[in-house]
């Protein structure tokens, strides 16, 4: 196995290599990597309550690795996206 300074250099020298763009991906995906491994030391130790009582910004972060299954989620199960509620009597207002 590689040493960190090595696994770097290596990572540095391919980068170094990529067009501006191919870098952004690669910035976001360790990003992406890095917030997942602190979402998931989070997510042991953190309630409902405790998630909401973070600032907007820090539970954005928290949140973040979990949007693409999310967003999936919502393509696939049609049951997250009907509106049953809908057909039954008795939701309007009753000032309708």
């Amino acid at each position: 196995m590689q040493s960190i300074a090595n696994i770097e250099q290596d990572i540095l020298n391919n980068l170094r290599q990529l067009t501006p763009d191919k870098q952004q991906q690669v910035l976001d995906f360790t990003e992406f990597l890095r917030l997942k491994n602190t979402s998931k030391a989070i997510a042991s130790k953190l309630s409902f309550r405790e998630l909401a009582a973070l600032p907007l910004a820090q539970r954005h972060q928290y949140l973040a690795p979990y949007i693409p299954a999310t967003a999936q989620d919502f393509l696939t199960e049609p049951e997250l996206t009907e509106f049953a509620v809908l057909d039954v009597e008795g939701w309007e207002n009753e000032d309708d």
